[in-house]
């Protein structure tokens, strides 16, 4: 019991120390933010009026920075076959500039500094909401009408995350909603002879005989049920099917036209926390999931340790699997619809679509401004996408003589610009012309019915709106709150200690938020 106090301790410590340091959009806000670069007069980037307006008729050819976050692929160079195409279809000089992802948000800082940010970059949410109303970003929104392809090719209320009604600084940067899955060994499941678990009673059977049975014929006792994160932000990861299941919101629920706040929500916390103590007790929920991390809930995975899993959709039949048959060749990843709760709620988890964004600097002259923005437009064409998307032919991909497409071997990744910039609401952004047509009916599958689960955020994006969330280091509130549900889950107290734990989170910050919330989310509707 003691060492497992210490271990509590320690992670809930760390939690806060990394959350109170990091730059992370899901953390309070109090000493988060990044300096701003000096506002523009006025702190508007609105557009000239239309009897001063200045038309960029494209014969000018104009030098555009463009600054892009780099991870494992090396992303095309600026004398690349693909950069040579977008600067003669815009008659620009695009000026890539690749910066390593891990460093990113430092140099957006350094630049910000010194007033010297690109043309047009990426930022985080946090970058975003800190300078929105400063007059750093362009107010894109009164322009739209004349690039058909941005709101042709991104879903309105990608728009509308982050913005008011009137004003849209930044272009959504998409992300697919419904990404992650939940995967079950199949051959587990055969061997055991068990059902595919359809309710949050038969998943917990299903994942009892994982740990109790031999599912993997070792006989070792040496695989769990399921595992769940608790992260730095004093949030639970890779259980929201459990969450939703249990009638927990995504972050935010609505309740009679009023929006609830996870971590007040009393009774459904009771359910869950019941839940999760007695996969504990039992030893069906992993013993480490204190310290669990991403990448070790996956290893996890793939070393046959774990039967049920989250996934990406996109990875789980290139990646999850292959690595499990290295070790088990008979293994099976499949598919599995997130399990009913007690009122017959089913969810996945569900991400904004437009929480990251693509901002024009609102200093550049606005014939560059109106480049940028064809440019930006060009890249959702069905010309500039597929070209942004697949590559260049006869560089990134070629077409065989039988009409099938082959992905080239290169040095620089083609499709970075849709992966790390920008792209069109595509769910299918990691399957290309190239890829095998029965991978990409199986992903589509597997991303098709995601969708069914959507598990609604009605909050989405209005907490860092709010002035106390500048007052309040919410990661630090949040990471007590969940100090006190981590005790629940292992036993060290009792469950009433949630209904004091949602007292204190209430105290401490959080029912001045859920006011300022609900007064944000009530003008917009």
């Amino acid at each position: 019991m003691k060492k497992l106090l210490l271990l509590l301790t320690a992670v809930v410590t760390a939690s806060t120390l990394s959350a109170c340091s990091s730059n992370n959009n899901e953390n309070g806000g109090a000493n988060n933010a990044t300096s701003a670069p000096t506002e523009s007069a006025g702190g508007e980037s609105s557009p000239t009026s239309t009897a001063d307006a200045v038309i960029d008729d494209g014969t000018e050819k104009m030098d555009i920075s463009m600054m892009i976050p780099q991870y494992a692929e090396i992303g095309p160079s600026n004398d690349s076959e693909l950069v040579k195409k977008l600067n003669e279809a815009l008659n620009i000089n695009l000026d890539l500039q690749w910066i390593p992802g891990a460093s990113y948000n430092d140099k957006i800082s350094v630049l910000a500094a010194s007033n010297s940010l690109p043309d047009v970059y990426r930022v985080t949410t946090q970058d975003y909401m800190q300078w929105r109303d400063k007059g750093v970003f362009l107010d894109v929104k009164s322009f739209l009408a004349s690039y058909p392809n941005l709101t042709e090719q991104l879903p309105e209320s990608a728009w509308q995350e982050l913005n008011d009604k009137e004003h849209y600084y930044g272009l959504p940067y998409f992300s697919i909603p419904h990404l992650f899955s939940i995967s079950i060994r199949q051959d587990w499941l055969d061997k055991l002879n068990l059902e595919m678990p359809t309710t949050i009673d038969e998943f917990y059977e299903v994942a009892k005989a994982f740990v109790t049975e031999d599912p993997d014929g070792n006989k070792k006792d040496d695989t769990t049920g399921f595992s769940i994160i608790v992260n730095d932000s004093g949030k639970f990861e890779n259980a929201e099917y459990l969450q939703g299941a249990f009638g927990l919101g995504n972050e935010w629920a609505l309740k009679d036209g009023k929006l609830i706040a996870m971590q007040a929500q009393t009774e459904e916390l009771k359910a869950f926390i019941g839940f999760l103590r007695k996969a504990y007790d039992e030893g069906v929920l992993d013993k480490n999931f204190l310290v669990m991390k991403p990448a070790d809930a996956r290893k996890k995975l793939w070393n046959g340790q774990v039967g049920i899993q989250r996934v990406n959709a996109n990875e789980v039949l290139r990646l999850d699997e292959p690595n499990i048959q290295k070790n088990a060749p008979e293994a099976e990843l499949v598919q599995m619809d997130p399990p009913a709760g007690p009122t017959g709620i089913r969810a996945l988890q569900t991400d904004g679509m437009g929480q990251l964004k693509v901002v024009i600097n609102a200093k550049t002259d606005e014939k560059k401004q109106q480049r940028i923005l064809k440019l930006l437009d060009y890249m959702l064409s069905d010309e500039g996408y597929d070209l942004i998307k697949e590559g260049v032919e006869g560089v990134d991909y070629k077409k065989n003589d039988d009409g099938v497409f082959e992905k080239l071997d290169t040095k620089f990744a083609g499709n970075l610009l849709s992966i790390n910039f920008f792209r069109r609401a595509d769910t299918g952004i990691q399957l290309h012309k190239y890829s095998d047509p029965d991978y990409v009916k199986a992903v589509e599958g597997w991303l098709a019915n995601n969708d069914k689960y959507d598990w609604p955020n009605y909050g989405q994006g209005l907490a860092i709106e709010t002035e106390v969330y500048n007052t309040v280091n919410f990661a630090t509130l949040n990471s007590k709150w969940m100090s006190s549900m981590v005790k629940v889950i292992t036993g060290q107290a009792p469950l009433e200690e949630i209904d004091s734990a949602v007292k204190d989170w209430l105290a401490g910050g959080g029912e001045q938020l859920t006011q300022e919330v609900n007064e944000i989310y009530s003008e917009r509707q």
